[in-house]
């Protein structure tokens, strides 16, 4: 009780649920329950008794208590591991692990009180970090092998050690191995992992260049569909913006290598074009010849999943 009105600012109430007295024994031989008012909020807390079943089978369950009245029904419980928290928040069923971890949907409520703390102490992340999240996030696979990393991203061994690294002290990753083999792993959704750690990420851009516009055409790179860059891999553009969005072209290339006459300033829209210098290469994200839509967002310092269409 203490927890909750500390964490959520309500005055909680508990009382005896009539509606128990109706619910079959499958059900009452599994859980403790209490009727609770979170200020004028009425909830059904169930403290389950053994282990839980699966989720269609909870689904089952709380479609049945909710027959007897059609009210929130919210698990507690003592602790919960990443599968199960997962599981339970795309499902959209409600729990509260005291001291850790508040899912509320119905109040429009998520508090993650453990990793609070680790994640507002993180440091901004590397931009191989970075790279490696949203290689990971755009991968949609929950876990993903050094090897692929390394020869995906174009990075040294030792640098997609540091990375892998970095993510894993955020609190939102865990590192293992298979084999000889290691991977990086998820603790959470890779949208509730882009949210926790976005006040860690910064804008992939370190400097910006103008240069002629009919240079900067002959070295856009349409084709990435093999993964392959042609030409001159350090002259390579991406496309950022194009004139009609901005007023002129904007492409992104990777600071490293990009060495090109320009100025430090747009001198004159008709003939120039912006070339961004990025801190890691575009092209390794880039599809159809655009930036990836994360890093674009941070270069444009809009929301991150502005530019996202999520399936």
């Amino acid at each position: 009780m203490e927890y909750l009105e500390k964490m959520l600012g309500v005055s909680v109430k508990y009382h005896r649920w009539k509606g128990e007295l109706e619910l079959p024994y499958y059900i009452t031989e599994r859980y403790e329950m209490r009727l609770v008012e979170l200020d004028k909020m009425k909830c059904i807390f169930l403290w389950p008794k053994d282990k839980l079943s699966q989720i269609g089978s909870l689904k089952k369950q709380l479609r049945r208590i909710q027959m007897e009245e059609a009210l929130p029904v919210v698990f507690i419980m003592d602790m919960i591991d990443a599968y199960r928290r997962t599981a339970f928040i795309k499902a959209h069923i409600s729990f509260i692990v005291p001291d850790s971890q508040i899912y509320l949907p119905f109040m429009g409520t998520c508090l993650e009180e453990k990793y609070r703390m680790e994640i507002q102490s993180t440091e901004t992340l590397q931009p191989s970090t970075q790279l490696l999240l949203f290689y990971w996030y755009y991968a949609k696979e929950n876990c993903i092998y050094m090897h692929g990393a390394v020869k995906a991203l174009r990075c040294s061994a030792m640098t997609i050690t540091r990375a892998f690294r970095q993510l894993e002290k955020t609190g939102c990753f865990e590192t293992g191995k298979t084999g000889v083999q290691k991977y990086l792993k998820g603790k959470y959704t890779p949208d509730e992992i882009l949210r926790m750690l976005k006040s860690s990420l910064s804008s992939p851009v370190a400097d910006v260049l103008y240069i002629d516009k009919e240079i900067a055409r002959k070295s856009i790179i349409s084709d990435l569909s093999d993964g392959e860059i042609r030409g001159d891999k350090d002259q390579s553009l991406i496309i950022v913006s194009t004139d009609e969005e901005k007023g002129y072209p904007c492409y992104a290339a990777n600071k490293k290598g990009f060495r090109c006459d320009g100025s430090q300033e747009l001198l004159n829209a008709e003939t120039q074009a912006e070339v961004q210098l990025w801190k890691y290469d575009p092209a390794i994200l880039a599809a159809d010849g655009h930036v990836d839509p994360l890093s674009l967002a941070l270069s444009q310092k809009k929301p991150l999943f502005s530019f996202i269409k999520n399936d």
